[in-house]
C-alpha cells in the first residue's frame, strides 16, 4: 500500500470501534488523517489510538468530505441516515449493520472468503459486512463447502454479552455480583436474568417463530456463499460469557467426505485452528477465542447415521475482534490495495 487514506471510524466509542482503532495500529493501515466519530453523547470525549487520546467528533456534525473511507460500527437506524450522507460526500462506506446487507447492488463481504466482491462497491459506494455469527459460520465451513458442497446446516449459536454492547457486559457482571451476594438479579438490557442462565431468543420474533437475528444469519450465509438453495436451520441464544461466541454446527455434505478428510481441509485453511488432541479438542470462548484473530474448531466428528455425509463440529471466535473489527479492517486493506 503506497498511498495513504483519510479514514473515519464511526461508532469509535463502542467495543467494536475501539477494537478497529487498535487493529488499524497493529496492522499498520496506511492512514493519512484519522477521525473518531460517534453520537452526541460521546462527542468531545476521547478514545485511544497508539496510546494517544483521539477526540471524538459528533456524528451529526461530521463532514464526510474530509475522508475517503469510513467504517461504520453503528446500528441500522443510524446507518440508514448517515451512510448515504457519507456516500453523497464522495466517501466509501464499510457498514457493519444489517441496514444494507441484502440490497442486490451492495456487496456482502467476508474478507478472505469473497474478496472479489469488493470491486462492486462502485455501484453504491457501500460495502456491507455480515454479522459476526455469519462470518464465523462461513469461515468455519468454507473449506468443506468448496471441496464437496453442503446441502444442510443445523446450527446453534451461543452469543456472548459483548454482542449486545458495553451495557450488556456490565449487566452480566452486576447480576453475577448480585446473585453471589444473595440479591435479586436486576434486568435492564436483557429480557430476563442472563447471569448463570441462557436466553433462547435473540432479536425480534418476525416470521413463524424465527427471530430477526436468525433470519439475518440464514440470509447472510446464503448470500456470502452465493447459494440460496442451501438449507440453514439456526437457533441463537444469549449466553453468560463476556467475550467470544460459540457455534454448534451439524452439516450434511453434497458429496461423501468423512471426518478424517474434513480434518485435512480445516487444518490447511488460513485463519482456522483445528484442535484434534482428545484432551484438548474442546476449545472454549474464554481460553481459545477472546482476544484472538482466528477461529478455533474442535469436537470434529462424523454423524452416527451417515458418517460419510454428516459432520459435527464446534467453533469459537472472538465476536468483536475477529467477527466485526478484523473483517472490517481487512476489507478496507483489500479495497485500498486492489481497488483504489
Amino acid at each position: 500500500m503506497n498511498r495513504t487514506i483519510d479514514l473515519a471510524v464511526v461508532g469509535a466509542a463502542s467495543l467494536a470501534g475501539e477494537t478497529v482503532l487498535s487493529l488499524l495500529a497493529e496492522r499498520k493501515f496506511p492512514l493519512g488523517k484519522l477521525f473518531a466519530v460517534d453520537v452526541v453523547e460521546q462527542s468531545g470525549s476521547h478514545v485511544e489510538y497508539k496510546d494517544e487520546p483521539l477526540v471524538i467528533h459528533e456524528l451529526a456534525e461530521f463532514d464526510f468530505e474530509q475522508v475517503q473511507l469510513a467504517i461504520f460500527l453503528i446500528d441500522a437506524t443510524l446507518a440508514a441516515e448517515y451512510v448515504p450522507r457519507a456516500c453523497d460526500a464522495g466517501c466509501i462506506a464499510i457498514d457493519t449493520s444489517v441496514c444494507f446487507r441484502y440490497e442486490e447492488d451492495i456487496p456482502l463481504v467476508i474478507a478472505g472468503i469473497n474478496d472479489e466482491l469488493i470491486a462492486n462497491y462502485r455501484e453504491r459506494m457501500i460495502i456491507a459486512i455480515p454479522s459476526n455469527a455469519t462470518s464465523q459460520l462461513v469461515k468455519s465451513i468454507k473449506p468443506i463447502y468448496d471441496a464437496v458442497g453442503i446441502e444442510t446446516i443445523n446450527l446453534t449459536v451461543l452469543l456472548s454479552a459483548s454482542n449486545t454492547g458495553r451495557a450488556a457486559q456490565e449487566e452480566l457482571g452486576r447480576q453475577t455480583a448480585q446473585l453471589l451476594n444473595f440479591q435479586a438479579a436486576e434486568s435492564v438490557v436483557y429480557p430476563g436474568q442472563i447471569a448463570f442462565n441462557l436466553i433462547p431468543e435473540v432479536g425480534m420474533v418476525v416470521e413463524e417463530g424465527h427471530t430477526s437475528d436468525e433470519l439475518d444469519l440464514i440470509k447472510g450465509t446464503q448470500k456470502s456463499l452465493n447459494n440460496d438453495k442451501i438449507s440453514v436451520n439456526v437457533t441463537i441464544i444469549h449466553a453468560p460469557v463476556f467475550y467470544g461466541d460459540a457455534e454448534v454446527i451439524t452439516l450434511r455434505t453434497t458429496e461423501a467426505l468423512g471426518a478424517d478428510k474434513a480434518a485435512e481441509l480445516l487444518e490447511n485453511a488460513p485463519g482456522l485452528t483445528l484442535i484434534k488432541t482428545a484432551n484438548k479438542g474442546r476449545p472454549s470462548p474464554v481460553s481459545d477465542a477472546s482476544g484472538k484473530d482466528g477461529i478455533s474448531i474442535g469436537r470434529l466428528r462424523a454423524g452416527f447415521v451417515d458418517g460419510e455425509y454428516e459432520l459435527n463440529l464446534w467453533s469459537v471466535a472472538d465476536n468483536i475482534r475477529s467477527g466485526i473489527a478484523l473483517n472490517s479492517v481487512q476489507t478496507a486493506e483489500i479495497l485500498v490495495k486492489d481497488y483504489l
